[in-house]
């Protein structure tokens, strides 16, 4: 056995929990194992809309985040150097704190930009747009993704010009973007990102030269493709996947960045789900999908959402889960039920003082989390183990400040990022006064 105390731990948590906590979001998951990619050897995310109402359930299905408004600079700088980081911050500490993927969605996009930016002249047009790179990277650094330029085919920035305009290949403007993407984010994968490509030769071609260009200078490291249902649903599986492939063709990975089957009737989704969903999750040249909102009343496309407004599951998600399911694709080596596991604790109900038992295969790091029924925090640890083996917690019913807590129903909360996999579970206790 080896015993530690969650009494004396607190320093080391993630200031994420208590300013995420303070806002009332309860964000304990159930088994991550119930993620539907969960040991998939791809991602399969979502959009968050807001950090100060991110989804109780987001971690049930969903292990990829992307702020859906709140990355872009138009929410961002909404007026001229009065930052707005707020809800982004909170959506890119749920990120980390659930050791999700991030991308950032995005530097340049001619589609949504603070008005502001178009009374300034061209050498302050380029500065502030490389200020708003910089800030971002600076604040952000642990960003696995960003969408540099969004649609730099189909929604060209208005301050194109002062970023070089065409230039000598055409497309210098982007060139720049990516080149200060690269300085400011150097550890973050940079992607260029597009809509209505796959079907169209002439989109195909513009995007094969901007990638051509960026790689020469090594400055991109992804493709990503929106596969809305609207750029999907008239064209052929065949039309569809050669353009996958010859996309696949540039020995860069592709990302469906913003998918969703927007269609009222239950049938037709879910039929649109099994013609289109494997065709994108299949091909080898695909390394993730972001499904762009699953909420019914909260998302894009009126009727392309997965759960309804009463919490019940349409019919597209139950096809869902059971088609990922039944995929042969692992992510993880397969660990043994006597694996990692969390033991009820001891004893429960409990007065004054109880034990929380779990088992470790292999090393890894550990965050354990009290809360009550509100989701609010009473004790946290983080802790790096360093050997497999049997370990203790016990919890004396004191809050941070050694004060007793009430009597009533709590949660212990344990997330083990190993070797080899990660683990989550949550079980209930109740303390008696």
């Amino acid at each position: 056995m080896h015993p530690f105390s969650i009494c004396f731990r607190y320093d080391k948590i993630k200031t994420f929990i208590g300013c995420v906590l303070l806002s009332g979001i309860l964000l304990y998951p159930l088994l991550s194992e119930a993620q539907l990619a969960y040991d998939q050897d791809k991602f399969l995310g979502n959009v968050i809309a807001s950090g100060y109402n991110i989804p109780d359930d987001f971690d049930y299905y969903w292990n990829q985040v992307t702020p859906e408004n709140s990355g872009k600079w138009g929410s961002t700088e909404p007026s001229q150097d009065n930052m707005n980081w707020g809800s982004l911050d909170r959506i890119y500490e749920y990120a980390q704190y659930m050791d999700f993927p991030f991308k950032q969605h995005n530097f340049i996009w001619g589609q949504q930009q603070p008005s502001w930016i178009t009374t300034l002249d061209s050498t302050e047009q380029r500065e502030e747009v490389e200020e708003w790179i910089r800030l971002y990277g600076e604040r952000y650094p642990e960003t696995d993704f960003i969408d540099v330029v969004n649609e730099p085919i189909n929604a060209q920035p208005p301050y194109k010009q002062a970023l070089g305009g065409n230039g000598e290949t055409g497309w210098d403007w982007v060139i720049w973007a990516f080149e200060k993407a690269r300085e400011y984010c150097p550890d973050a994968r940079l992607i260029l990102n597009e809509y209505n490509v796959l079907h169209s030769s002439t989109n195909i071609n513009k995007m094969i030269e901007i990638i051509n260009l960026l790689k020469e200078r090594d400055l991109i490291d992804a493709i990503g493709i929106q596969g809305h249902y609207f750029e999907l649903r008239y064209y052929s599986i065949t039309a569809l996947k050669n353009g996958l492939d010859k996309l696949a063709e540039t020995g860069l990975p592709i990302y469906i960045s913003e998918f969703e089957i927007n269609e009222e009737d239950d049938d037709v989704q879910v039929q649109g789900y099994q013609k289109y969903f494997p065709l994108l999750w299949e091909h080898p040249g695909v390394h993730g999908i972001t499904q762009w909102g699953y909420i019914q009343d909260a998302i894009w496309q009126t009727n392309g959402y997965l759960i309804r407004r009463d919490g019940s599951e349409r019919p597209a998600m139950e096809w869902l889960r059971d088609y990922l399911e039944n995929s042969v694709s692992v992510k993880h080596p397969t660990i043994s039920p006597a694996g990692y596991r969390l033991h009820q604790n001891f004893p429960n109900p409990f007065n004054p003082s109880t034990e929380i038992v779990y088992q470790l295969p292999e090393p890894g790091q550990i965050r354990m989390e009290i809360v009550n029924l509100s989701g609010q925090q009473v004790r946290a640890l983080v802790d790096e183990v360093q050997s497999p083996g049997e370990y203790t917690v016990q919890w004396n019913a004191c809050d941070d400040s050694g004060n007793r807590v009430p009597s009533g129903v709590y949660f212990y909360n344990l997330r083990i990022k190993g070797l080899s996999r990660s683990f989550a579970e949550s079980k209930k206790m109740l303390l008696l006064k």
